[in-house]
């Protein structure tokens, strides 16, 4: 039996063909670039959908396709009809225009992470939604649901509208105890219940392939169309970290750092309690919301010469990062280009590089972003509880960690051995395992992730005690800088 993983990320989505055994047969990728204007993140979709048409047309057209099985980034809702036709734009997760709605309901901060698992911030979807409500009311007469990105590709390869509920922990809308919509929380949003989707739970079968869908893409019809879960809970499945005596730290557009728990836990309203990629799991989550996203602004504005027509040279930036010694010569970066995330949901924070002198060069801003970047990763793991904080390993995952020199520099600022996998899709991976054993090929998530994950080879980065000592109070010094720069609210 073979499985096609959809991945569906940021600004690009992936169609990675598994057989049974967990083997890549195949992998493709399509560019899903974003709009962005001031103060505007967006995306179409026709965008998405064009993407996921070319994906699995392309891979029918060479391969037999017998399931398949989604992912996605999790919290950026659009409008839709009755017909599947969006109204809107989808509103993205980075996009902080339904900020002052956040400020409103901040007086239900503690009931809402009481009850949701997240207190109120601009990343979930529910003031997304309160936005369109708010701004553009006759879209939001005409919406039969409000879906988010998967939510609408399966929509598209099945023509049933659910969500499931690893989507649902996103929302601050949701009941994270019953995994239920909540009324009190879709009154406190202002937010229709019926104009949100059924859920379904996690790892299961969302519905078929259509015919209409087939006749696109040249899939066979009546296949199942499997709901793996979001993006960064899948990440966590496909590295193996299936309960606390693991992390993991995945490094694409943001950062996030992920433990799972056997139960909701209402730790600390600066760490997220999502529903898992796993029936019956929880995942305690803390973010950096700007990493490559930051890299690429940097690239762009100061390194010029190493972006070219086909990409940016992201090997020569880590070698000139590579110049700069571990303190990057006495210059810091915090960098909150997005604000600040789970650990103090500030929106209003700012980055900023300190300490330039005459003798800065442009290897020490390449290598204190890096390091601002691992310094926020390592507060972030201080946030967990103990428990999970404590962890034996960090895997790591994402397209930062395919530079050596980050996976150096936070081995180095978390003080802990890391371990990264030769093939790091865990994200597609994780949606492999979660139909997999859905599907029965494999009896559980265990063996199923030990199948993948022994087609594959490991590298392990232990600490330099040099180095280390380097980074021993860089964190405290960047908390200090921010208060200088009155930034002492977050």
């Amino acid at each position: 039996m073979n499985v096609l993983a959809i991945d569906v990320g940021t600004t690009s989505m992936r169609g990675i063909l598994f057989n049974e055994e967990g083997k890549v047969l195949s992998s493709l990728a399509r560019m899903t670039p974003l709009i962005i204007a001031k103060g505007i993140i967006e995306q179409s979709s026709d965008v998405y959908r064009n993407a996921l048409l070319y994906l699995c047309g392309a891979t029918a057209k060479e391969y037999q396709v017998d399931a398949v099985t989604l992912t996605a980034f999790r919290s950026a809702p659009a409008l839709l009809d009755k017909n599947g036709f969006a109204l809107t734009n989808f509103i993205m997760w980075q996009d902080t225009r339904n900020r002052e709605i956040c400020d409103a309901l901040a007086p239900y901060s503690t009931e809402i992470y009481h009850t949701c698992g997240a207190a109120v911030n601009t990343v979930f979807t529910g003031s997304k939604i309160s936005w369109f409500r708010e701004h553009q009311p006759e879209l939001y007469k005409k919406t039969y649901k409000a879906m988010v990105v998967p939510d609408y590709l399966m929509m598209v390869m099945t023509g049933v509208f659910v969500t499931d509920t690893t989507y649902g922990s996103r929302t601050s809308l949701m009941n994270l105890v019953s995994l239920r919509w909540d009324k009190r929380m879709c009154e406190l949003y202002d937010v229709e219940m019926d104009k949100l989707c059924d859920l379904i739970p996690q790892g299961s079968v969302a519905g078929y392939t259509t015919s209409a869908f087939c006749e696109l893409t040249g899939m066979p019809v009546g296949i199942p169309v499997i709901s793996a879960g979001g993006d960064q809970q899948c990440g966590a499945l496909g590295l193996g970290v299936i309960d606390s005596s693991t992390l993991e730290v995945n490094s694409g557009t943001g950062s996030f750092v992920i433990s799972v728990i056997d139960k909701p836990l209402f730790y600390d309203s600066s760490v997220i309690c999502n529903v898992a990629a796993i029936p019956n799991k929880y995942t305690l989550e803390s973010n950096v919301l700007s990493s490559a996203s930051a890299l690429n602004w940097l690239m762009r504005n100061f390194f010029p010469d190493l972006v070219k027509d086909d990409g940016m040279d992201f090997e020569a930036f880590n070698q000139l990062a590579y110049l700069s010694p571990p303190g990057a010569n006495g210059l810091y970066c915090v960098p909150h280009f997005q604000g600040c995330g789970t650990r103090k949901w500030n929106p209003a924070a700012r980055a900023g590089f300190w300490g330039f002198t005459l003798s800065s060069t442009r290897n020490d801003m390449a290598r204190s972003l890096y390091e601002g970047i691992c310094a926020e990763i390592a507060k972030s793991i201080a946030a967990l509880p103990e428990g999970s904080r404590k962890a034996k390993e960090v895997y790591i995952a994402g397209g930062l960690t395919r530079g050596e020199i980050f996976n150096r520099i936070l081995c180095d600022m978390l003080n802990r051995d890391l371990i990264r996998y030769d093939n790091d899709q865990a994200t597609a991976i994780g949606a492999f395992v979660s139909a997999a054993v859905t599907l029965g090929l494999y009896p559980n998530y265990g063996s199923a992730v030990r199948a993948v994950r022994s087609n594959g080879t490991v590298t392990r980065y232990t600490p330099e005690h040099n180095a280390v000592l380097a980074y021993q109070k860089y964190q405290d010094t960047t908390e200090s800088l921010l208060t200088c720069a009155g930034q002492s609210g977050i």
